[in-house]
């Protein structure tokens, strides 16, 4: 007979061993009614319809009279409803509850853009390997391959998706315009603040030699072909080439990466190329996990906890746990609760609530991991065509250039 571990109710019912045990020992004594299963003299509540029923019932009981000094009652910062517009917020209450999660890219809004460009610039300056090194390395060492796919083309224009703070599309920059064929560079994030750094750092790097264009879209549902119609339906479309750059693994942190790719497939015409980076699955990349600005930091990255600290969410409420699931090959940073928490979303018109139970999980951080062949893979299911493929030396960061299949009525 399948029967649950005692771990696996405390985990599955947000409880304690304590009260898994109190559980099987009333159950004994025929209240509740638990169909057990005794395994080599232990015994164990048995994994039955009946059962998963009785569980429920027993775990919400248990939530109703739950000690009210574990129970704490938050309220997002005024911040929040500055930072955050009305769908975003109904977004990050509607992740929390069905989920368990915060959207990683809003963490990248207002003061978070800081935060993100703090650490890159301390990973620019640091010795060992990131994946920013890794992907300027890629960049630098295949521009002549870029060359050459472009070569047909006079006039080339860079979509920066994801831009940051546009250090790792920098050296192609230069490259197209000391051989004169930049005609647009199109910076393309969720964030306005980390916008503004980009542009402040082409300024920097070019002075007036690129014009930036900066675009608030979100790249998990919005296109940007627009942008490119005047280009494309011009008199020099044909001697036109979009080149998208999806620098730093982007897609592997959203729940469904296809969906980026889609959109992104979606934005491109049968010319123009994508050009990609990635760390791909390795032993020392299931282990990485330093993204603190200042590298003798040791608690939860300021990059992860942006939104936390606006929605209220004090340090002492939760443990910080990062780890790599073997099973979804998922490298995770989240939080657990300590206590039971409400969080108490307050508008003009209404209010909501979101609650959450002591031992509750948010994950704040998912990185799917991949081998070189499943991420090939991957863009084939969207209707790319490889073109290009490079390795660093050490096999531990990937550089991928696609095209459109030009015949895309089979793909999915």
């Amino acid at each position: 007979m399948l029967y649950f571990k005692h771990s696996e109710l405390a985990n599955d019912y947000h409880v304690s061993l304590k009260t898994v045990h109190n559980w099987i020992d009333a159950a004994k004594q025929g209240k509740p009614d638990l169909q057990l299963h005794e395994v080599n003299g232990r015994t164990y509540v048995a994994n039955t319809p009946v059962n998963i029923i009785a569980l429920e019932k027993l775990a919400d009981k248990g939530k109703k009279y739950r000690n009210t000094l574990h129970h704490k009652v938050v309220t997002p910062k005024a911040e929040f409803y500055e930072v955050f517009n009305r769908r975003q917020t109904y977004d990050i209450i509607s992740n929390l509850k069905t989920h368990h999660e915060i959207p990683q890219q809003y963490n990248y809004l207002d003061g978070g853009a800081h935060n993100w460009d703090n650490w890159m610039n301390r990973l620019e300056q640091d010795e060992t390997p990131s994946i920013l090194k890794g992907t300027m390395e890629l960049i630098k060492t295949n521009l002549d391959a870029l060359g050459m796919l472009m070569q047909d083309h006079d006039r080339v224009n860079v979509i920066d998706v994801g831009v940051g703070n546009a250090l790792p599309g920098k050296d192609l920059l230069a490259y197209l315009l000391e051989r004169k064929k930049l005609n647009r560079y199109i910076a393309i994030d969720i964030s306005e603040s980390m916008l503004k750094i980009a542009k402040k750092n082409i300024k920097k790097w070019f002075d007036t030699n690129i014009k930036f264009e900066g675009y608030v879209r979100d790249i998990s549902y919005e296109r940007f072909d627009d942008l490119l119609v005047d280009d494309m339906l011009g008199n020099n479309s044909e001697n036109t080439i979009n080149v998208v750059l999806l620098l730093g693994s982007t897609p592997a942190n959203f729940r469904f990466p296809m969906d980026v790719l889609r959109v992104i497939y979606n934005s491109m015409g049968d010319t123009d190329i994508l050009v990609y980076t990635r760390k791909p699955d390795t032993r020392a990349a299931r282990r990485y996990f330093d993204f603190n600005p200042d590298k003798t930091t040791t608690t939860l990255s300021p990059i992860y906890s942006f939104v936390l600290n606006l929605l209220g969410i004090d340090r002492s409420l939760y443990d910080v746990e990062m780890g790599f699931n073997e099973d979804t090959r998922m490298r995770y940073v989240r939080i657990r609760l300590k206590a039971s928490l409400s969080i108490c979303f307050k508008f003009e018109d209404s209010e909501q609530e979101v609650k959450l139970e002591k031992g509750d999980t948010i994950l704040l951080l998912r990185v799917w991991h991949q081998t070189v062949l499943e991420l090939i893979s991957q863009f084939d299911g969207v209707g790319f065509n490889l073109l290009h493929s490079s390795l660093t030396k050490d096999k531990e960061y990937l550089l991928t250039v696609s095209g459109i299949v030009p015949d895309s009525s089979e793909t999915n």
